[in-house]
């Protein structure tokens, strides 16, 4: 059986590829592509919860034929439909749903009559609720549903069990309502040429609170917050142009998603935050949250701020083997109560090795790009130390200096690193090695959070001085290199409980270059493989080689490609100067990317492009999803190798070469306070200063 929190079991439905999903912070909703609710995953889910489980609107007598379905951003979308009277097929009139979701959702149906001679419409809309945890959801489960009531207080469906509830608004007022069925009737009347429109409201309650409905009965969509704040930051984030077609609308995209996907702790609205993606991980993640933030740094350095401190607040101080919680430990996952796993009892779950030295990383490098003022430095301060005190006491337990992991309890992630499926570490062979696991990548983040914290030392005062987190580091890369190099040519995934090689080439030590800790020789060794057709399909790198035995282009970890993953291993590539790698691989994810809409899912196929002409698509993939909309940020920042000036009064190319490089500018780049236009021309790079940078969102961001 596998466990409740293993990646295979939680990624097992599929959305489909004919699904609308719409998402916005901590809000989702997923439909058929005509906006109905009815099966399996469909729902709105808000904080953890399916406030919605049917949502469906019927036509007496007519059959409705989608002929266009189109989400303009994330939190939007339109579904234009033909309404066709069985009885007679000459009557025929437009029907178009609008939907926004913000804290709730709200649609507008526009039934429309094209012809000359007036129409009836018998309008029927059933709505259910049945409150089930995102775990059973995600699960394909339906729980029991909720009946829809009307009272002196208005239309609600109660939860029964918890504190929840969904209240709605219909305007203009039904007709009939069948409270056997749940289904509400409108009798309309639509004079020639003209329309109506029916809306709705759905707004969830949350331990008593309602949620604050964003889209109300009464207000133009385009003047709510959450739009006029997606207008907001468009006009202020930064903007790509060049000539190469490619990068203009996946960039705009990415930063679109990223923002659909912020969250806001309604206890500090001045943080911001990230939720790892839609639909199931709309939630705080150590290490999805972590990594996406370094990616966009320069691109939007206050969700850095925000994540470092949400997981400040979140750090681990007692030893709890359940939540796999232990002081000074980060996050790696935070739920409602419920569900299976560690959540049945718990809202806080540990599991993860690699989330504590990224939370050091991602503080130190914040820190380069000016992100971090000398205060918000200082209230990190305590987190930090908690952070590299942890990683010493994991390193020094084993002997050996490597950080590694095993799950303290059975209901936890079997694996603790990114590829946390039951089997997503493996031998050449395909055998699963024995715990405790030392992984290859674990220990270049944690090379890379001694160097920071050492550097970070000169502000803030550290247990450890800046001159011994720098010995541990050197000792550390010399270790790493002794022993995860294999004979076969290439660095291992990890080191098992008895510290023999698990010996299968995969993408995991691109992570590990990406911090420098692997000597040059070895890592040019290594970055060669991934040019192979073992490796490289043309669209992305696979997480597993060809020719391992556990390869499968279809597994979750073991033979995919996941952009995030690729985007790294660019990043580590070009920390070794190696452009032919660089090059390809943003040649390659940005092919990807466009057939993917602009929007490179959770993970594809890992099939080769000479295979098939189009990256194939992964059942259950998750979109948007952070890192990967990130991903293209940090191939930009791969490509150029870009960095911020020692002093953070500027953005520095240390790309010595860019004459290969399409010309571009990127506008609004941010350094500090300041903000840069970064242009390339003709194989030169030019930086100005634009403005200083200001709060420029409405609201909470």
């Amino acid at each position: 059986m596998l466990d409740p929190l293993d990646a295979p079991a939680a990624s097992v439905p599929s959305v489909g590829q004919r699904q609308l999903v719409l998402v916005d912070g901590r809000t989702f909703a997923i439909s058929d592509d005509a906006g109905q609710m009815h099966v399996g995953t469909h729902g709105l889910v808000h904080d953890d919860l399916r406030h919605v489980s049917r949502f469906e609107m019927r036509f007496e007598g007519a059959g409705l034929e989608v002929l266009a379905t189109h989400a303009p951003t994330p939190l939007s979308a339109v579904v234009v439909a033909r309404l066709v009277l069985d009885r007679d097929p000459s009557v025929q009139a437009v029907v178009t749903r609008r939907r926004w979701i913000a804290d709730g959702l709200r649609d507008d149906i526009h039934i429309h009559n094209t012809s000359p001679l007036a129409q009836r419409w018998t309008v029927g809309l059933t709505i259910e609720a049945d409150f089930a945890h995102i775990f059973d959801v995600k699960a394909g489960l339906r729980g029991t549903p909720r009946p829809l009531v009307r009272d002196d207080n208005g239309w609600r469906i109660q939860a029964n069990g918890v504190d929840a509830a969904t209240l709605l608004q219909f305007q203009p007022p039904p007709d009939h309502f069948d409270a056997a069925t749940s289904e509400i009737l409108w009798s309309l009347a639509v004079a020639p040429r003209e329309d109506l429109v029916v809306t709705v409201t759905v707004e969830p309650v949350v331990d008593g609170l309602p949620a604050g409905l964003a889209f109300p009965i009464g207000l133009i969509p385009a003047d709510a917050i959450p739009m006029r704040r997606l207008r907001s930051r468009r006009e202020t984030v930064p903007r790509v142009v060049s000539n190469d077609p490619r990068l203009a609308p996946i960039v705009d995209q990415a930063l679109s998603d990223i923002a659909a996907l912020r969250i806001v702790d309604a206890g500090h609205p001045e943080r911001t935050a990230i939720a790892a993606g839609a639909p199931w991980f709309m939630t705080l993640f150590g290490r999805d949250s972590l990594l996406t933030s370094w990616m966009t740094l320069p691109f939007d350095p206050a969700l850095a701020v925000g994540v470092l401190a949400a997981l400040a607040d979140l750090q681990g101080t007692s030893d709890d083997p359940v939540a796999e919680e232990q002081p000074g430990k980060i996050l790696h996952e935070l739920r409602r109560r419920g569900g299976g796993g560690p959540f049945a009892s718990r809202q806080r779950y540990y599991g993860t090795v690699d989330a504590t030295p990224l939370f050091v990383m991602l503080a130190a490098e914040a820190h380069r790009w000016g992100a971090l003022s000398n205060e918000t430095l200082d209230q990190l301060h305590p987190a930090i130390d908690a952070a590299v005190e942890w990683m010493l006491r994991n390193a020094e337990s084993n002997g050996e200096g490597f950080i590694d992991y095993r799950r303290s309890h059975s209901s936890g992630l079997s694996n603790q690193g990114w590829k946390d499926s039951w089997d997503g570490v493996n031998s050449a062979d395909g055998s699963l090695p024995s715990g405790p696991i030392a992984l290859a990548e674990v220990q270049g983040y944690a090379y890379a959070a001694y160097l920071g914290a050492a550097e970070l030392s000169t502000q803030i005062s550290l247990t450890r001085s800046g001159d011994e987190l720098i010995d541990h580091a050197h000792r550390l890369r010399q270790a790493f290199n002794d022993r995860f190099w294999s004979e076969r040519g290439w660095f291992v995934v990890g080191l098992d409980g008895d510290g023999r090689q698990i010996d299968a080439l995969t993408t995991n030590p691109g992570h590990a270059m990406w911090t420098g800790i692997a000597d040059e020789s070895l890592a040019n060794r290594h970055l060669d493989r991934f040019s192979e057709s073992t490796m490289w399909t043309g669209w992305g790198l696979r997480t597993l080689g060809e020719r391992m035995h556990a390869y499968d282009p279809l597994s979750y970890h073991n033979g995919s490609v996941w952009p995030h993953d690729t985007a790294l291993c660019a990043a580590g590539a070009a920390r070794y100067k190696r452009w032919d790698i660089v090059d390809q691989i943003v040649d390659g994810a940005l092919d990807a990317a466009g057939h993917f809409g602009g929007r490179p899912p959770e993970l594809f196929a890992g099939i080769a492009r000479d295979e098939a002409p189009m990256p194939v698509a992964y059942p259950a993939s998750c979109s948007p999803q952070a890192w990967s909309s990130a991903s293209i940020l940090l191939l930009i920042r791969a490509l150029l190798d870009m960095n911020p000036s020692p002093d953070r009064a500027s953005i520095r190319i240390d790309r010595p070469d860019i004459s290969t490089v399409s010309n571009m500018q990127i506008e609004h780049l941010a350094v500090g306070a300041r903000r840069f236009t970064l242009t390339i021309t003709d194989g030169i790079s030019d930086v100005e200063m634009d403005h200083p940078a200001g709060n420029e969102t409405i609201g909470p961001a």
